[in-house]
């Protein structure tokens, strides 16, 4: 497998016969556009859950389009999206149609397949299979994840939420009612373009997080270290003190110095007690619309308490000014800039960012700004912002340029490979119609398409996969990171091939009520290229899936196969597409995003 990390070079020049009818100005000129062209969708595809190919400013598709950004410039496009309005702005407690990622409402409803919050086992004499689907399972919730991530407009900050639900991760399968995650989710959507400190704060307090990670009851006289524990392990420092850049700190014999301790996380525990669910919504109906209270500073352990790098909290103080001054505390700390920026980077970038990588984007998160190379600011110059950590993930020349190490890149994720290939390749038949049902979460698949990411069902708090795991490589322990890779088996590297094959040619098998049209690609916009050589249509499918980095050992095995079926008919031109198509998205080196 560590072969799918190391790409050939990168052909950015397509065939003279495709170009040579314009004379040596005329080629220059093409290929400068292409590889514009070809830069803005690899911009693109780490900004966004995959690139728009829409040349009508008309189209929704357009904001989040190659050609939109061209027309802006990355800085401008940056801009506009941080722009863009949270999707969800309302109280979540009034639901009405598009505040909610999904609207809960009241039990009665559920003959109708709404969400409720009780937690109730329903009647399925009276509520009925849809019901049970709706309140039980993540159907709702992917279905609306999904919605926004082929059709959205504001692509960059639902690519952040979702890189941050990996990172702050709490799973459905824990948190039993699909109306307990809505909350959860919607905070990510609200601070993907805010503040660190506020993001941590929300999630701190976030009802969904109190019941998966133990924070809610959590009282003086039985007090629970699982919050404790993993907000430090996991949601801001991590194990071992950071430079700058990344890089472990060492102590005199050469040995990682550890960031926290035993006592550390015991009296973390202690801070976080004294909190559970707000009152309910009604009788036997939990609160997990609001965020979580004090429900009785009894509860609170006063005592002293020795927080990161020897800080201490005096005593005798309530719950909530407690709480602040150990997020401060942590907010505060050293490593959370390369800690979290170096996720960050894994997952909209490259899997093993270079240490001065990695310090540009810490200086972002301590500085809370950042400049590009063309001058332009961002951030409000307030630690933690969001704005300049982003941009200085996308803008660094790291991210900008081509590639020089054979370790640079990530295997895209399954959820990525999904929206990436279909953004792509078109979801619409027409102004209302679509290619697809949206039900694309693993638990609603025909078992040969699951690839091991079922959207919001993470198998543990450490995410579907690990920041740190490893290639196997010749010499150990210096192998690539390659966090991705932890998914990949014969079953889901399979199963990534009968995706393609399923809807490029066929159409992914139905299910009813749940998967009602399943989800294909129309070929029919393709068809005109694929004539004669076929040149046209792979330049089209280079660009749209590969950003034109296409080498020509990959071209000429397309180009061959695709030649080798008759294009006399229709029959034939449509065949010629799906081939191409088909060996395209399932070659290594589209799987590897470089």
């Amino acid at each position: 497998m560590c072969a799918l990390l190391v790409g050939s070079a990168i052909s950015l020049i397509a065939p003279t016969p495709a170009l040579s009818q314009f004379g040596i100005p005329g080629i220059i000129k093409s290929w400068h556009a292409m590889q514009r062209a070809n830069d803005a969708a690899h911009f693109l595809e780490q900004a966004t859950f995959g690139p728009s190919f829409a040349q009508d400013p008309s189209d929704p598709n357009y904001p989040v389009s190659v050609a939109h950004v061209q027309a802006l410039g990355y800085e401008s496009w940056l801009n506009e999206q941080f722009g863009m309005p949270v999707l969800y702005p309302n109280d979540p407690g009034v639901p009405s149609v598009g505040t909610n990622y999904v609207s809960p409402k009241d039990p009665d409803t559920c003959p109708n397949g709404g969400i409720c919050w009780s937690p109730t086992n329903l009647d399925s004499t009276t509520c009925g299979n849809i019901c049970s689907r709706d309140n039980y399972t993540a159907y709702p919730l992917q279905v609306q994840f999904y919605t926004n991530a082929l059709k959205g407009a504001d692509q960059l900050r639902q690519r952040v939420a979702w890189a941050l639900t990996q990172i702050f991760v709490v799973s459905q399968v824990d948190i039993h009612l699909s109306s307990w995650m809505t909350r959860y989710l919607q905070l990510f959507d609200r601070n993907a373009f805010g503040n660190f400190r506020q993001l941590l704060y929300d999630i701190t307090l976030n009802p969904a997080m109190g019941q998966y990670l133990n924070m809610a009851g959590n009282v003086k006289t039985n007090v629970n270290e699982n919050y404790a524990r993993e907000v430090l392990q996991l949601f801001s420092i991590g194990l071992n003190k950071l430079n700058p850049d990344g890089t472990l700190r060492l102590d005199a014999q050469g040995s990682p110095l550890p960031t926290y301790g035993q006592d550390e996380i015991t009296d973390f525990a202690r801070v976080f007690t004294g909190w559970n669910l707000a009152a309910q919504l009604a009788p036997g109906i939990p609160n997990y619309r609001d965020p979580m209270v004090v429900t009785s500073e009894t509860r609170h352990d006063t005592d002293p308490k020795t927080l990161l790098d020897g800080a201490g909290l005096p005593g005798a103080q309530n719950a909530a000014t407690e709480l602040n001054e150990a997020l401060d505390n942590i907010f505060n700390h050293p490593n959370v800039g390369p800690f979290i920026g170096t996720q960050l980077i894994q997952h909209l970038v490259t899997s093993n960012p270079s240490p001065g990588y990695v310090a540009s984007v810490t200086s972002a998160f301590n500085t809370g700004t950042y400049t590009s190379g063309s001058g332009i600011s961002f951030g409000s110059g307030n630690r933690g912002d969001m704005r300049a950590v982003i941009a200085a993930t996308l803008l660094d020349p790291e991210a900008r340029t081509s590639p020089t190490s054979a370790a640079h890149g990530h295997l895209r994720e399954p959820v990525l490979f999904i929206t990436n290939t279909l953004r792509a390749l078109g979801i619409t038949r027409d102004a209302v119609n679509y290619t697809t049902d949206f039900v694309l979460g693993e638990s609603f698949l025909p078992t040969n398409l699951v690839m091991g990411q079922d959207v919001f069902r993470s198998p543990t708090v450490f995410n579907y996969y690990p920041p740190d795991n490893q290639m196997s490589c010749a010499t150990p322990p210096n192998c690539p990171l390659a966090p991705e890779f932890a998914l990949q088996s014969t079953a889901t590297a399979l199963a990534r091939i009968n995706f393609i094959y399923n809807i490029v040619y066929h159409r992914m098998p139905t299910s009813q009520p749940n998967r009602p049209i399943g989800t294909w690609i129309d070929t029919t916009p393709f068809e005109a290229k694929a004539a004669g050589d076929a040149n046209a249509l792979i330049d089209d499918l280079n660009g749209r899936l590969m950003h034109g980095a296409m080498t020509d050992a990959v071209r000429a095995i397309v180009r061959d196969a695709v030649t080798a079926i008759p294009d006399s008919d229709r029959a034939g031109l449509t065949a010629r597409v799906r081939e191409a198509m088909y060996l395209i998205a399932t070659a290594s080196q589209y799987q590897v995003e470089r």
